[in-house]
């Protein structure tokens, strides 16, 4: 059977690379004349039917950018009988031979369900949060990098005044994005789980703050404390000023890196290069330097 008709969708939190991947499968249909449609916020637009083909006018000025041209989304839907069986009957009405789905460990479930189903699924690991079982995933770079210089801004203000800070971190249950921020910024305070020892942390920042070092700044992973609650406690128990920073959308929005921009749309054009060899049901991402395919299944960390 020729390939004449893919459909793309990006799905879960979006990440600095999407439409750069969604970029990188254009190019490859063209080049094989197959028509690429994308199908717009998720999940949900399958159910809802919202396919639109895609052309070098949507993609105009926007391959660059973060977040993704197509919307996304978090779909209960899709989890439900009756509106699977519409989602399923909608890639039949719109004659798609092949689905690239780009998401994170949510997506790629949702993918198993429609590969499950008959349908033939390409994945490409799309999360900040690097919850996937590859070397990096589309997005993390650049999050990290935004997390890094938005820090590094906060820090100036910090140590003309001699606070401290507590700064949420994004990551879902994966400490990839704050151990490698820790990293960058050449901090030990580290909150990664409910369970952390608050003795320790303030002796460590005691230490800091009477060696004249840099200002203290705890980094915490989203759901392992309330930083505001958590300010509070430790200026009172370290005798210095204490500010809580949630950074918020500011870590995954913006322009991708060029390291996000490369990965995305080779990703994007190797996914197309597989549909065309009839190989299905895995995903493709970053093992080292070298991209790999991975069963769906031996993607998830958790």
């Amino acid at each position: 059977m020729k390939i004449k008709n893919v459909a793309i969708l990006t799905s879960g939190g979006d990440a600095p690379g999407m439409n750069s991947a969604i970029f990188g499968a254009f190019t490859e249909c063209q080049k094989n004349n197959i028509k690429l449609f994308g199908v717009q916020n998720g999940y949900d637009g399958l159910i809802d039917n919202l396919f639109i083909e895609i052309n070098y006018q949507l993609l105009a000025g926007r391959i660059n950018r973060g977040g993704t041209i197509l919307k996304s989304g978090r779909s209960k839907r899709f989890l439900k009988s009756n509106y699977f069986k519409t989602a399923l009957s909608n890639l039949k009405n719109n004659k798609i031979d092949a689905l690239i789905i780009v998401g994170g460990d949510g997506s790629l479930k949702g993918a198993i369900k429609l590969r499950d189903n008959g349908v033939n699924v390409v994945c490409l690991p799309g999360t900040i949060d690097n919850d996937l079982n590859f070397t990096y995933t589309i997005g993390f770079d650049t999050a990290t990098n935004n997390i890094v210089n938005a820090i590094d801004n906060i820090t100036d203000s910090l140590y003309a005044f001699n606070y401290g800070a507590v700064i949420k971190i994004m990551g879902n249950q994966c400490a990839d994005l704050v151990n490698a921020v820790a990293d960058a910024i050449h901090s030990d305070l580290i909150i990664k789980n409910p369970d952390y020892d608050l003795n320790s942390l303030v002796k460590s920042i005691k230490s800091i703050n009477d060696g004249n070092h840099l200002p203290p700044i705890v980094l915490v992973l989203e759901n392992s404390a309330n930083i505001e609650d958590l300010s509070k406690i430790l200026q009172e128990k370290c005798k210095i000023q204490i500010r809580p920073h949630i950074l918020g959308y500011i870590q995954r929005g913006g322009t991708p890196s060029a390291f996000d921009r490369r990965y995305g749309f080779t990703a994007g054009s190797t996914a197309v290069k597989a549909i065309l060899n009839k190989q299905y049901g895995f995903a493709i991402g970053l093992d080292g330097n070298q991209l790999v395919s991975k069963e769906i299944e031996n993607c998830f960390k958790f």
